[in-house]
């Protein structure tokens, strides 16, 4: 995304990926199909990303899904919304793809697959003949120095040498897409804060799960509370108030799943309660479930207790005993004190980018994530952008 919107004017710029392929996670975003962003206002964005969304008010109002989607179809990707969900209208994910390498190709990047970095140094160029460094700064803002580079380590022990340097390694899930969270100890190792990484949007466990026969059933309109976290948009730790959202959950055939229960699922901690109300009289719900919630709700004499089923309907309640490690998308990373909003630069190391899911920023599912990721790259290639010039 960075490298599609930012021409290199002469410049040198080479994407190092560390899988075989290029955008393997956004082939596999919104089922294949690529649900991009979002749609209607962008200042309604900002709770989406929960109490870190106002932190990135100013890329995500400067770049916002309007900007993305003008700039899609001027590139001859058709859109088309489900929902609010904007998809291209192909339903390929890889015409989506296809369109950012074309364009990252002609602003004279260079793709380079296969290549794992394995490390990261500030190097500071020194004038030998006086054994100090020379003192040449450049006219951006006089914060960088004309002689400092990065080195960047590969695997087989290459070192490249670059002025800048943007982290966009994804988060942990998903690793064979090149997202295994190798990065982030390196980037502790440079003194950077990283805060605790998890899965996101992902299936929750639970103990004692009775619906197994259920799997492939889906419901509208059910409010899905974890007590005991902060809130929907704040800590994960500590007892605090529930976390509530109110959507479509599915039964799989071992846990539950849907878009309430992904987008809680950050807050679902093991050992935490998790509480279904389905906002139903029991004849508005499918048969099988019925009969499954009748059974749970049989006496010792085997009669149907009316208290108990009442019960069920309002506040189905089970303990979380786990969270798929393979989640849609990562919360925790880079701590957002350490990156300046506006141009995406971590403030304690010059010429050291950060964007994407490698920030402290998760967003709830419908392209709020994939416009994160669009929104701070091109905040980023606009202070790359007047580098250049």
């Amino acid at each position: 995304m960075l490298a599609a919107s930012l021409d290199l004017e002469g410049a040198r710029g080479i994407i190092l990926e560390g899988s075989s392929h290029v955008g393997s996670k956004l082939l596999m975003s919104g089922g294949g199909r690529c649900n991009i962003t979002h749609g209607g206002s962008i200042k309604d964005f900002l709770s989406a990303y929960g109490d870190k969304g106002p932190s990135f008010r100013k890329a995500l109002y400067r770049h916002s899904n309007d900007e993305l989607k003008n700039w899609l179809e001027e590139h001859d990707v058709l859109l088309t919304e489900e929902k609010g969900r904007i998809f291209p209208a192909s339903m390929r994910a890889k015409d989506v793809l296809d369109v950012f390498t074309k364009e990252a190709t002609r602003n004279g990047w260079h793709i380079r697959t296969d290549t794992k970095v394995a490390g990261l140094r500030k190097k500071e160029n020194r004038d030998e003949s006086k054994g100090d460094r020379t003192d040449n700064r450049t006219d951006n803002r006089g914060d960088n120095r004309k002689n400092d580079t990065w080195d960047i380590e590969l695997k087989d022990g290459e070192i490249i040498k670059a002025k800048n340097v943007v982290i966009a390694t994804g988060g942990i899930t998903y690793p064979e897409t090149g997202s295994d969270g190798s990065m982030f100890e390196i980037l502790k190792g440079l003194g950077i804060g990283v805060t605790e990484l998890r899965p996101a949007l992902a299936p929750v466990y639970v103990e004692d799960y009775p619906y197994g026969e259920l799997s492939g059933v889906s419901l509208n309109d059910v409010t899905v509370s974890v007590m005991g976290s902060a809130s929907a948009t704040g800590s994960h730790k500590g007892k605090g108030k529930p976390a509530h959202m109110t959507g479509d959950i599915l039964f799989t055939h071992d846990g539950f799943s849907g878009p309430a229960i992904l987008n809680i699922s950050g807050y679902a901690e093991p050992g935490k309660k998790i509480r279904l109300s389905y906002n139903k009289e029991l004849s508005e719900l499918p048969k099988r479930m019925q009969r499954v919630l009748q059974d749970r709700a049989r006496g010792e004499s085997g009669d149907i207790k009316t208290t108990v089923l009442a019960s069920l309907l309002d506040h189905d309640d089970f303990i979380v005993k786990a969270i798929d490690d393979r989640g849609m998308v990562t919360a925790g990373g880079i701590e957002l004190d350490e990156v300046d909003s506006r141009s995406m630069r971590i403030k304690s190391l010059d010429g050291l980018y950060a964007i994407g899911e490698a920030l402290d920023v998760n967003g709830i599912t419908g392209g709020y994530n994939l416009q994160m990721c669009w929104s701070t790259a091109s905040a980023a290639a606009d202070d790359l952008r007047e580098q250049l010039k």
